[in-house]
């Protein structure tokens, strides 16, 4: 989620031409103004066997499928696609509860398996697109093979608490403010709700979908946090299920977005669940079913934006590798 990237939403709304219309049918293959993805490397775990069911990039708060050449996931379809993977990126509002983008992501999901004849989709999900998808899965587990949340607030983020007053702090005032305009104006729409969505996003708001919105036991759900601002990690991110596509960053540190050195202080700061965090969300907040590990990248980097520039120096983390190395390790494991 991008709750204190509002400045980053403003610099790519303005200007721009509107998104499209929400929870459209999917776009399968490249988009426009992608980067040509770095080549999988000869020997890579799991590099081989390519496509098994279709996949749906699901974005977070603020989010969107394109506008001009940017897009959410920054060059990652076009990736993945070239790789034999069959790719779609949903679309939902911008700011809702994850109940009402849910529900929509449910729709493009069932559209997707129309369209494809596929028999379930594997779920690929950044921030608050990770509560979404567990709201999907929980009510049609019967189509969804699995669930991976990228870096997703599951036990709520201290920042969405500051905005919605739950804790005290100096950006409550203007993270609220901004939002609200955002979420009433961003590509024409009066029905996106900014205070819903930070509710589902604080940790009490989190706790609650949690309890109205159970895991589907016939699902495989899969996490994985990022950690930035320099850290190497704490022991929120030590996992005895650590995926080697994720561990071959261990060693790397990351520097964190400029966007977002304010809120990444104020969680580094905070030690409930975790100070460790990739400037939004702490990690201890994304670990959830199977955790595969902690990669270095900050909020921003974890979706290659911006227009997938360098993750920062002295970081080679590579993140159309990342996502092409995740869906060949889902293929490997028979989703």
């Amino acid at each position: 989620m991008k709750l204190a990237t509002v400045a980053l939403s403003a610099v790519l709304v303005a200007g721009c031409s509107a998104a499209p219309d929400a929870a459209s049918p999917g776009t399968q293959g490249a988009d426009a103004g992608d980067r040509s993805p770095t080549q999988f490397p000869t020997g890579s775990e799991d590099g081989g066997t390519r496509k098994s069911y279709p996949i749906v990039l699901a974005h977070g708060l603020d989010g969107f499928k394109n506008i001009g050449p940017i897009n959410y996931f920054y060059g990652v379809a076009d990736a993945l696609t070239q790789d034999g993977h069959e790719v779609y990126t949903a679309e939902v509002d911008a700011y809702n509860s994850s109940e009402v983008r849910g529900a929509q992501l449910q729709a493009f999901v069932e559209n997707v398996l129309v369209m494809s004849g596929a028999q379930k989709v594997n779920l690929i999900c950044h921030s608050q697109g990770g509560l979404d998808c567990r709201y999907v899965a929980s009510n049609i587990g019967d189509k969804i093979a699995s669930v991976t949340t990228i870096s997703a607030p599951h036990r709520g983020t201290p920042v969405a608490d500051i905005a919605t007053g739950d804790l005290p702090g100096p950006m409550q005032d203007a993270i609220s403010a901004l939002l609200n305009v955002l979420g009433a104006t961003i590509d024409g729409k009066v029905d996106m709700n900014a205070q819903a969505a930070l509710d589902v996003l604080s940790s009490k708001g989190a706790a609650a979908f949690s309890l109205l919105h159970p895991d589907n036991p016939n699902v495989a759900y899969y996490s994985i946090a990022g950690r930035s601002n320099m850290s190497m990690g704490d022991d929120a991110c030590g996992t005895p299920t650590e995926a080697p596509f994720v561990a071959r960053w261990n060693s790397y540190p990351d520097p964190v977005d400029p966007l977002l050195s304010a809120t990444g202080t104020i969680l580094s700061n905070d030690v409930t669940p975790s100070p460790s965090n990739d400037g939004l969300v702490p990690v201890g907040s994304a670990r959830y079913g199977t955790f595969l590990g902690c990669i270095p990248a900050d909020h921003l980097d974890e979706m290659c934006q911006l227009a997938n520039d360098s993750p920062g120096a002295g970081n080679p983390f590579d993140c159309h590798l990342f996502y092409r190395q995740l869906a060949d390790w889902l293929v490997a494991r028979g989703y």
